[in-house]
C-alpha cells in the first residue's frame, strides 16, 4: 500500500510541474519600488538649469509642451498624434496570431486607435540645492472612436444569421511605460544638455 501512495504521490507531483509548451511566460511588471527607481534620477546641478535642459530636449526630440510650471517644477508634453490598428494595451499582447488579428480588425481607417505619448516630469531641488531629483513618468495612451457595425447573432433570441446593429462607445487606454531604457534614454539626453550648459 505504500509504494501505491508513493507512486501516486509521484504522479501528482509531475503532473503539478509541466508547464504550457505553447504560452509565452506572462512578463514579469516591475514593483512600485522598482518602477520609481527607473523612472528617477539625481542631477548634479540646481533646479533652473536641470528644468531648462530638460525643456530643450523635449524641443529637440519633437514633444510638444502641454504645461510648464515652473514654481512646481510640472513638466507636462504630448507627441503628434497617429493613427494605429493597434491600441496601447494591444502592444502587451505577444501571440503573434492574436495581435494579427487585431489589426486585421482594425483595417478600416474609422476603426483605426489615435495614439500618442505623454510624459509628465517633476523636478525639485535635492541635498540642499546642490543636486536636482527629476521623475519621468512616460505613457501610452489611445482613443477609439465610438462606431456601429452589422455583425451575425445566433441564439434564442435571433433567427440563425440575423444582422444586427452593434453601437460600440468611444473607448481610451493608457499604459505606463516599465521599460527601463525608455527612461535611461530620456536621463541620458538631459544629463548631456546639463553638461553643455554648465561649461
Amino acid at each position: 500500500m505504500n509504494k501505491f501512495i508513493a507512486a501516486a504521490a509521484v504522479l501528482l507531483v509531475g503532473a503539478g510541474c509541466q508547464t504550457p509548451l505553447l504560452r509565452p511566460p506572462e512578463p514579469k511588471l516591475p514593483q512600485p519600488a522598482e518602477r520609481a527607481a527607473m523612472q528617477t534620477m539625481v542631477f548634479t546641478g540646481k533646479v533652473d538649469t536641470v528644468f531648462s535642459a530638460t525643456i530643450a530636449v523635449l524641443q529637440d526630440t519633437g514633444w510638444k509642451l502641454d504645461v510648464v510650471d515652473k514654481p512646481a517644477g510640472l513638466i507636462r508634453a504630448v507627441t503628434a498624434r497617429k493613427t494605429e490598428s493597434l491600441g496601447p494595451e494591444d502592444e502587451r499582447e505577444l501571440n503573434l496570431q492574436t495581435r494579427q488579428e487585431t489589426i486585421r480588425l482594425h483595417a478600416d481607417i474609422t476603426q483605426k486607435w489615435a495614439r500618442w505619448q505623454e510624459l509628465v516630469i517633476h523636478t525639485e531641488p535635492w541635498s540642499g540645492g546642490a543636486q536636482t531629483r527629476q521623475r519621468i513618468v512616460l505613457t501610452l495612451r489611445g482613443t477609439l472612436p465610438a462606431m456601429s457595425y452589422y455583425e451575425e447573432q445566433n441564439g434564442t433570441w435571433y433567427r440563425r444569421g440575423r444582422s444586427v446593429l452593434i453601437h460600440a462607445p468611444p473607448a481610451e487606454q493608457a499604459v505606463e511605460v516599465d521599460l527601463p531604457e525608455a527612461y535611461r534614454d530620456f536621463f541620458e539626453r538631459i544629463e548631456k544638455a546639463l553638461r553643455q550648459r554648465q561649461l
